[in-house]
């Protein structure tokens, strides 16, 4: 779990590692692919680096597994030191998504009203397990003061109809991001929703928040091609160099006919109708669309995301 942990705050001065775009060399990388192209003028080195913009959904096996990687490591700075089971009743809804869209929305409601009788500081990340009936049940990590079982209990009671099944205290010997991981690891796929985990304002440090900051990169292109297949159409006998945050770093702004190559030729799963038009995140259309306005001049812009 420490690689994990240290594998989100990678330090960008480490090398970059060459390859040559081809069909052939994009199997020993990866990358989500559903992913957008931006290229942008890299702060550090005043180079071009061509930025994958990725879909950020907890379907996609690669976006997952980097969810996972931060939220294990802001939960551990945040330094939660209570632990909660929240119930759903399936009697009281007509099926699954039912239950989830009508009580996953009191888990903050819950917390506020606790916040208002105990007088104290509450704050959550919740996180959503599925029981083999496909009924959502609540996993959540609590940094804040004591709270009594029972009004623990009747307020969620009050607010579903369901009790508390449990609630404990985090000790020294608790690792809560070990436990944060081992429940979003094994996370079913839910067809109905890709909001897993949610959190209060205050529950992650501002500073470990920082660390996770990339910083700002004057975006000159924008492509809807997944970033393999628009390497593969410009530098295809040229070497690119690939960091460890997944940016690929340009030898030179490219000028002449891109190249025909085609998803399917670099081995990514071919896109469906549906999936254009409900998949792509909404970051990333805003910076994939920010740009048509009347100014042609270079924006300024983030590319990642910070929900879940």
């Amino acid at each position: 779990m420490k690689d994990a942990v240290n594998d989100v705050d990678r330090p960008l001065d480490r090398p970059v590692r060459y390859l040559t775009p081809h069909p052939a060399t994009w199997k020993n990388y990866s990358c989500c692919p559903w992913a957008k192209t931006i290229v942008a003028i890299d702060p550090e080195t005043d180079s071009l680096v061509c930025c994958p913009v990725t879909c950020k959904r907890w379907g996609c096996p690669y976006c997952a597994a980097r969810k996972i990687r931060k939220l294990a490591f802001l939960t551990n700075g945040a330094a939660p030191n209570r632990w909660i089971r929240l119930g759903v009743d399936p009697a009281l809804y007509s099926g699954p998504r039912e239950a989830w869209e009508k009580t996953s929305q009191q888990v903050p409601e819950c917390c506020r009203l606790l916040r208002k009788m105990r007088t104290c500081e509450i704050e959550y990340l919740r996180v959503t397990e599925l029981h083999q009936s496909g009924f959502p049940h609540y996993h959540a990590l609590l940094r804040s003061g004591f709270i009594p079982q029972k009004q623990l209990s009747d307020t969620w009671a009050r607010l579903t109809g369901a009790p508390v099944v449990w609630i404990s205290k985090i000790d020294s010997t608790f690792s809560s991001f070990r436990y944060l991981v081992k429940y979003l690891t094994k996370l079913h796929k839910i067809e109905w929703t890709d909001r897993h985990v949610s959190y209060s304002k205050q529950f992650f440090r501002e500073e470990d928040k920082e660390k996770l900051a990339f910083p700002e990169r004057e975006i000159t292109t924008r492509s809807d091609e997944h970033p393999w297949v628009w390497l593969l159409n410009r530098y295809a006998n040229d070497e690119i160099g690939v960091d460890d945050n997944g940016c690929y770093h340009l030898p030179y702004d490219y000028c002449g006919t891109p190249g025909m190559y085609t998803r399917q030729d670099v081995g990514l799963p071919a896109l469906k109708t549906e999936e254009k038009s409900t998949a792509v995140n909404r970051v990333q259309q805003q910076l994939l669309d920010e740009s048509h306005g009347p100014d042609p001049r270079p924006q300024r812009a983030g590319y990642y995301e910070e929900g879940y």
